[in-house]
C-alpha cells in the first residue's frame, strides 16, 4: 500500500466520521456534542491506522506504534470530559460560520467546511500516521524513552492545571491577565511534541512535525487569544458587578 492511498482512507473516514458527528449535532440542535467528542474519529482513525498497516502488510507491529496509540487513545478520551476550554477556542469561529452556511443551505459551502476541518485534524494528528505506517525498529531506542517521558509529563502538566487555570483569570487582573502562561495549553503541546519525538523514531517521520507546528499555530492565533477574549469579557462583566 502506497502512503498516499493510506492517507486518502485515514482522510476519507475520518471525513464520513466528521460528517455523522455534525449531522447528530444538528439533529439534537446541540453544538456542545459536536465540541465535546471533535477528537472521536481521530481516535478511531489511530487505530483503523494501525489496522491496515497489518492487513497491507507495510511493516511491523512496533512498541514504538502501539505506545503512541494507547497515550493518544488516553488523551482522547481524557478531552471528552477535560479539554472543553481548548475545543470551544478551537471551534468556535468555525461553528458560527458553519451555522451560517446550514441557515442560507448552502450545500458545497458546508461539504467544503468539513473536508477543511477533517484534514486540518489529520493535519495536527500527522505523528499517528507516521507512527501507524512505517512504524521503525521494534526495539525503542533513548529518543523514544525520552518521548514518552515528554507525553507523560505533557499530561500531568494538563490534568494538574485543568481545575485552576479558568477560575484564576477571572480573579486576575488585566495586567497579569496578559503574560498569563496557560499551563492547561502548554501541557498540550508538550504532549504533542512528545508524540512527535516519538514519530521521529519511525522510517521517514520527520515529516510529521507539520502536526506540533501547525498545533502551535493554531493555539497562538486562535485557541489563546479566543481564550482571553472570553475571561477578559468576564472580568468586564464582574467588574461592572461591583
Amino acid at each position: 500500500m502506497s502512503f498516499f492511498l493510506f492517507f486518502m482512507i485515514l482522510f476519507s473516514v475520518n471525513f464520513v466520521c466528521n460528517l455523522i458527528l455534525i449531522f447528530i449535532s444538528i439533529k439534537n440542535k446541540s453544538p456542545r456534542l459536536y465540541i465535546r467528542f471533535f477528537f472521536l474519529s481521530i481516535l478511531l482513525i489511530a487505530w483503523l491506522a494501525m489496522l491496515l498497516q497489518q492487513l497491507s502488510g507495510v511493516d511491523y507491529l512496533s512498541t514504538r506504534q502501539v505506545s503512541g496509540n494507547f497515550l493518544l487513545s488516553f488523551w482522547i478520551l481524557v478531552s471528552f470530559y477535560l479539554n472543553k476550554s481548548l475545543k470551544l477556542n478551537l471551534l468556535t469561529d468555525f461553528l458560527n460560520k458553519f451555522k451560517d452556511e446550514v441557515i442560507k443551505k448552502r450545500p458545497k459551502k458546508i461539504i467544503g467546511m468539513i473536508l477543511y476541518i477533517s484534514l486540518l485534524q489529520l493535519i495536527c494528528f500527522s505523528p499517528l500516521i507516521s507512527l501507524n505506517f512505517l512504524s521503525g525498529p521494534l526495539n525503542l531506542y533513548w529518543l523514544d524513552f525520552l518521548a514518552l517521558a515528554l507525553c507523560f509529563y505533557g499530561l500531568f502538566i494538563y490534568l494538574k492545571s485543568r481545575n485552576n487555570t479558568e477560575s484564576y483569570l477571572v480573579k486576575s487582573d488585566k495586567l497579569h491577565l496578559q503574560y498569563f502562561m496557560h499551563p492547561n495549553y502548554l501541557g498540550n503541546l508538550t504532549f504533542f511534541l512528545g508524540l512527535f519525538l516519538l514519530s521521529v523514531g519511525t522510517t521517514g517521520g520527520i515529516w510529521s512535525i507539520i502536526g506540533p507546528i501547525t498545533m502551535l499555530l493554531l493555539m497562538t492565533k486562535v485557541i489563546i487569544p479566543e481564550h482571553q477574549k472570553r475571561v477578559s469579557s468576564r472580568v468586564s462583566l464582574s467588574e461592572n458587578s461591583i
